[in-house]
């Protein structure tokens, strides 16, 4: 049986409840609701009790109300749990708690595909959309492993950037007062040098910093002037971490600074007893760029159970679908008009307006 947590009660025993889950995410913490809740979603967190009165799934689920009384419920990182509880009991318990008779949600799991989910889902009227927000592949590392086998799982040519690193003369420190123009500078100058669209709002980035300070591990690498030239940050929960800001400029690049900042990242975490680092999302098509250096840093590639949607109308699945097809159309047109200025040797702030982007796409 699904039930509604209040904010209070949520705030108190979510984060908890939720560690105690192996395929538990950063995204399905209550500070990642509260996030969302100042990009003004509202947060809902939903719990199933089995029979012998334990919590058996967890569901944290984002609102945002559209005209005509229709709703649109989006989860990040969940369900987590005992998925065979995610039938009508959830569907039901979504409209009833939101007040909506006109419902499209859509939620990514992040827990590895496995066909026994796959087929649970389905038998439960979930779908796989055919117009995804994010890639639903990522490449994670094993931190129980020493720094030893850590660095030996690394490709040849990426441990020697990461020795170039070590003889450039940069400095890596913990950033627990980043401002958003000094991590936006970083952003910019990547987006100029690759020539994408915009990865994200000042507004994210301003909410990242203020509602996540408690859950956001952030590093800095300077240069030998003080100058910030890379950055890199990360949600916790339990034994897992996520990248969730990750830039670096364009003399970083040169210095190879990527490198240096996510050794020291990794060597933190381990610290910290974390298990599994998730690299984020790769897409090997439209970012061979950034697979292949999460690749060179040993990561195992992952497919995720992804993204499922159910709606109280089928004709809203379909325009929920085709909605998100539109969004993304706009996006990619976007980046190639930013990629084809930066190839003609255009610097006049394309590609530099707001627009928001998944982070599994980063």
């Amino acid at each position: 049986m699904w039930t509604l947590l209040t904010d209070e009660k949520a705030r108190l025993i979510w984060d908890q409840n939720l560690a105690l889950f192996d395929d538990c995410s950063p995204f399905q913490s209550y500070a990642w609701g509260e996030y969302r809740r100042c990009l003004g979603w509202k947060p809902f967190r939903w719990m199933a009790v089995n029979e012998k009165g334990k919590i058996s799934a967890m569901m944290q689920g984002y609102l945002r109300r559209h005209r005509f009384g229709i709703g649109l419920v989006w989860s990040e990182g969940g369900p987590v749990g005992d998925l065979s509880q995610c039938d009508d009991g959830l569907q039901t318990a979504i409209m009833r708690t939101t007040g909506l008779r006109r419902v499209y949600c859509r939620f990514r799991c992040d827990r590895q595909r496995d066909i026994e989910d796959v087929l649970l889902l389905s038998a439960r009227r979930w779908s796989t959309p055919w117009s995804p927000l994010t890639s639903n592949y990522t490449m994670t590392l094993d931190l129980t492993q020493d720094q030893r086998q850590l660095l030996a799982g690394c490709e040849r040519n990426w441990r020697r950037n990461l020795k170039r690193f070590q003889e450039a003369g940069l400095t890596i420190r913990e950033w627990p007062a980043a401002t958003v123009d000094e991590v936006l500078s970083v952003y910019v100058s990547m987006q100029g040098v690759k020539g994408i669209e915009e990865q994200h709002s000042r507004a994210e980035i301003e909410q990242l910093l203020i509602t996540l300070k408690d859950n956001l591990f952030l590093v800095r690498c300077d240069d030998e002037s003080g100058q910030l030239i890379s950055l890199l940050g990360c949600l916790i929960t339990g034994n897992r971490a996520c990248s969730i800001l990750s830039a670096t400029s364009a003399k970083g690049r040169e210095l190879h600074a990527s490198y240096g900042i996510l050794w020291a990242m990794l060597g933190h975490c381990r610290g910290l007893g974390v298990r599994t680092y998730d690299l984020a999302g790769i897409d090997p098509v439209r970012n061979p760029g950034v697979y292949r250096f999460k690749r060179a840093a040993g990561g195992t590639p992952v497919e995720l159970l992804g993204e499922w949607d159910w709606a109280s109308r089928p004709w809203l699945r379909w325009l929920g679908n085709w909605a998100i097809a539109r969004r993304n159309g706009l996006r990619k047109a976007e980046a190639v008009v930013n990629k084809s200025a930066l190839k003609k040797g255009v610097h006049n702030g394309l590609g530099l307006s707001p627009a928001q982007v998944q982070y599994r796409e980063s």
